[in-house]
């Protein structure tokens, strides 16, 4: 009954923390269902509206049903924690803490990183391209881009840290040619991590991979853009392992993920080396 009470606790501190660390699913567009079939999405076609003259019966109209768009495929993860007897007879509250921790955040990081993965499945790219530094400019070309495709608000931007290095030192470091930011500067500045402003919400992802020539893949996008499809939600299952004279901790979640609507987001490939 005690070591029940404790994966309980386990298991509830864990999924605080997998909620608090992860940063995309609040991004994007969030689906929920029983079962594992693969979910297919549909989209209506686009309307416009015409000139029609006085007594003019119109006949030109669009059949109202829809396409599909996308398909979203539910896959399984885990992860797996062993607490000994002799780590639970020792200190049981901070072996509590560190499994729950641990577990919470691979859990978040394993998500996190599935959808920054999305980004490079966009099919334009605004980028400073590879081996270049990130710069304002091109995060507004990708803001532009956007809007000229009718995305709706909010945009969000999702960067690499060093990305936002760059975009951080351009705006603290102005040179002589460049134009003065004011108070968009300031508010860059004062958010180092976080903020507001040319209409974009920035968020600093760590969950975006470096590839072998040190270069990363950023995304500007609306939350349409991607899917997060729940299946299953986080479960926790011990199993004694009387021969290893512990408890076998096993995390298990299942979900889908994938672009949804291509033209809602932009991908931003720039160089992603460590700031020295």
């Amino acid at each position: 009954t005690s070591m029940n009470g404790l994966f309980n606790t386990i298991y509830e501190d864990a999924l605080f923390v997998a909620r608090e660390a992860n940063i995309m699913t609040n991004l994007v567009r969030n689906f929920r269902a029983m079962g594992w079939a693969a979910r297919t999405l549909g989209i209506y076609p686009t309307l416009s509206a015409e000139s029609v003259g006085e007594g003019v019966d119109y006949s030109n109209s669009t059949e109202f049903t829809k396409t599909a768009l996308a398909t979203l495929t539910p896959g399984e993860v885990i992860t797996q924690v062993v607490l000994t007897d002799r780590r639970l007879d020792t200190d049981p509250d901070n072996a509590r803490q560190d499994a729950a921790q641990e577990m919470g955040n691979a859990i978040a990081t394993k998500i996190d990183t599935d959808l920054v993965g999305t980004f490079a499945s966009f099919t334009t790219d605004k980028g400073d391209g590879a081996g270049n530094s990130a710069t304002i400019a091109n995060f507004s070309a990708a803001l532009s881009v956007l809007r000229n495709s009718k995305t709706p608000m909010p945009i969000y931007a999702v960067v690499h840290p060093y990305h936002w290095h760059d975009i951080f030192i351009e705006l603290g470091q102005p040179v002589a040619t460049a134009a003065f930011l004011g108070e968009l500067a300031n508010q860059a500045l004062r958010d180092f991590f976080v903020g507001k402003w040319i209409n974009i919400n920035w968020f600093v992802n760590a969950n975006i991979a470096i590839d072998g020539s040190a270069d990363s893949i950023s995304g500007v996008f609306n939350p349409q853009a991607i899917g997060f499809d729940v299946r299953k939600a986080p479960i926790l299952e011990p199993e004694r392992d009387a021969s290893l004279r512990a408890w076998e901790l096993n995390m298990s979640a299942g979900y889908g993920y994938g672009v949804i609507r291509n033209t809602f987001g932009v991908k931003f490939t720039a160089d992603a080396t460590e700031p020295t």
